[in-house]
């Protein structure tokens, strides 16, 4: 059985970079080890998502997600400027607009509910049965 491997996002990027340059993906599949498909699909991927598309599957190290978390000065800077600070009041307005009229639309479903007949009181209903649990292999005795 083979034993799945992982490349970096660093590697997928090199390959890419290089593939980019005019190297063929036969090459590049025989140096990493890998089928020419694949670097097709990262170069697919990373034309559509960027780097972000080459992450691997699972959480992001530490590392990374400190980087993502811990902007440097300038950005901080330019999140409190007077015109992000309006988009985000008018993003966050938005978004209260939009859960009040989802309470609202529950509360009535909910009355609606609570006042309709049941459907074991209409004629006709049948009510549910338990269901037979998993199938087993029985023995003949």
């Amino acid at each position: 059985m083979e034993t799945k491997r992982y490349f970096s996002p660093e590697t997928k990027l090199e390959v890419v970079k290089r593939y980019a340059a005019g190297e063929s993906p036969g090459a590049l599949g025989r140096e990493y080890s890998i089928r020419p498909t694949l670097v097709h699909q990262w170069v697919t991927v990373y034309r559509e998502c960027g780097l972000a598309g080459l992450r691997g599957p699972g959480r992001p190290s530490r590392e990374a997600l400190a980087k993502e978390l811990l902007p440097n000065a300038s950005e901080v800077d330019a999140a409190n400027s007077p015109a992000a600070v309006q988009r985000r009041i008018a993003l966050l307005e938005r978004k209260i607009a939009q859960q009040s009229l989802e309470i609202d639309f529950f509360k009535i479903a909910l009355r609606h509910f609570e006042t309709s007949p049941q459907l074991a009181d209409q004629p006709g209903a049948t009510a549910p049965t338990p269901s037979s649990g998993p199938k087993r292999n029985r023995k003949a005795d």
